[in-house]
């Protein structure tokens, strides 16, 4: 639930002046700084950097050493997994490579769910909580101990490096962040973070009256890379095309949504750069980039270990595709082996031509949604709408369905202990992001079916995207739905 102190804080920081609102969104630039960055930062990055040309045995048994220390620090500290062990019978020594970890079985968002506190190690020092995003209706919180933040700080970097891309140079994110009171109707549609020399731009002001004032603001800031949903950088891009323009950056980074080849496409010849492709879990246990070559996705492999499973949970070859299950090889307050990701993907059987020891996965089958447009125009992606869910712990699937310009159905499959107050906070939400004119019904459901062609498909959205000269169809079929 939304806690009264945070309700409070956001009405104070959404009452405050704008001057006040970039003094406040530096000032937790700064806090976050302290937090990522440092020492153990710059000896992570330092590793990262000389890791990632090892060869492929040498990453295999640098995974190795690192699961064995896991492994027992899990056996002596964390009570989730002494139960499990004790009751089948083993011991940190049956567990001493890669390829033993099928004796644990998989880890599930249902059991981090019901033994939460047990898998939370009793040595555990200061701990951040996260949420997962939530897209297939049921989010799930995670904790993070410091190495775990700091280690994905230094893989997001790295990835940044491989574009050209250094710490320090001025950038801009379109992501799900409310730093712009959504009421507002008139710019700035956007915050300064100066420590990162970072533009925040709001995700909820994207309607085209208001996008040439996006362009204007990078232009004057000299923004040189965007970070973004691959939906949101798409908006500006299709606008940009049906006007016949380009606005030149550097780099563009996406992650958290499929970014699909058409989106990809348009992106880099309106922006007249390549794009760079992120696949990362608020779990913290696994990640993996584009480099220059984009010959797929080079998995992370001293970030966490990542086994491609059929539906018996045993490892599948090379090629072949299956299930994602991940350990995070750094998060040792809240480890999580063997966790089910939820997604689908294989094993390339090829090497990339940058030769970096870091194998490569084909495209990963994830969410793939639709933009929701608002009756008062504007383009919201599917990524920004999943953060009213992240506190809906009552919620065990939901599906967003928007069949006209006003109205909007959300479908929910609810988890005992749901309440007309996770209604009433959702709904408020809700309309915060898609605005008042927009009529939202809430229906329940014993079940959300997947589409024929096996996917889950969780916002589905029938109306156009609409610019002033030109309409596009929104970014799936409706047919598949």
């Amino acid at each position: 639930m939304v806690s009264v102190a945070k309700r409070f804080t956001t009405a104070l920081y959404e009452q405050s002046p704008v001057f006040v609102q970039n003094t406040l969104v530096s000032l937790e630039g700064w806090r976050l700084w302290r937090q990522r960055f440092g020492t153990r930062f710059d000896e992570m990055m330092a590793f990262f950097e000389q890791s990632q040309w090892w060869p492929p045995k040498q990453l295999e048994e640098w995974q190795n050493e690192r699961l064995r220390t896991l492994i027992s620090h899990a056996y002596e500290s964390v009570p989730y997994y002494q139960q499990l062990m004790r009751q089948r019978r083993l011991t940190p020594d049956d567990i001493r490579r890669v390829a033993d970890l099928y004796k644990l079985p998989v880890l599930t968002k249902e059991t981090v769910r019901t033994r939460f506190k047990s898998l939370i190690s009793v040595r555990h020092g200061k701990l951040v909580e996260g949420h997962s995003s939530g897209t297939t209706g049921s989010p799930i919180s995670v904790l993070w101990d410091e190495n775990a933040i700091v280690a994905h700080n230094a893989a997001l970097w790295r990835h940044r490096r491989w574009a050209g891309f250094r710490l320090g140079r001025p950038y801009a994110s379109l992501l799900g962040r409310v730093v712009v009171p959504i009421k507002q109707r008139t710019p700035p549609f956007w915050r300064h973070n100066r420590p990162w020399n970072q533009l925040f731009l709001s995700s909820f002001h994207l309607e085209e009256e208001f996008l040439p004032s996006y362009f204007d603001a990078m232009r004057d800031y000299g923004v040189e890379a965007l970070q973004a949903y691959p939906s949101t950088v798409f908006i500006l891009a299709r606008y940009l095309e049906q006007l016949g323009r380009t606005f030149p950056l550097q780099h563009i980074f996406t992650s958290s949504e499929p970014l699909l080849d058409m989106q990809r496409q348009v992106i880099q010849d309106r922006f007249g750069c390549q794009v760079y492709d992120c696949y990362g879990l608020a779990e913290r246990c696994m990640y993996a980039g584009e480099c220059p070559m984009h010959q797929g996705h080079h998995l992370y492999m001293e970030y966490g270990i990542t086994e491609i499973v059929d539906d018996r949970d045993q490892p599948v070859g090379d090629g072949c595709y299956g299930r994602i299950v991940a350990t995070g090889l750094h998060n040792f307050g809240m480890p999580l082996i063997r966790y089910e990701v939820g997604d689908i993907s294989a094993y390339k059987t090829v090497c990339c031509a940058c030769g970096r020891g870091l194998p490569l996965l084909e495209a990963v089958t994830t969410k793939a949604e639709d933009i929701v447009v608002t009756p008062e125009g504007k383009f919201i992606s599917a990524s920004v709408l999943t953060h009213p869910f992240k506190p809906m712990h009552h919620v065990e699937k939901s599906q967003l369905i928007q069949e006209a310009l006003d109205e909007l159905r959300i479908m929910i499959v609810r988890r005992p202990g749901y309440t007309a107050e996770d209604t009433s906070v959702l709904l408020g939400e809700m309309r915060k992001r898609v605005g008042t004119r927009m009529n939202i019904r809430i229906e329940f459901v014993e079940d959300i079916p997947r589409s024929r062609n096996g996917k889950y498909r969780w916002v589905i959205s029938k109306v156009p995207l609409g610019y002033k000269h030109q309409t596009f169809k929104n970014l799936y079929d409706i047919g598949d739905v």
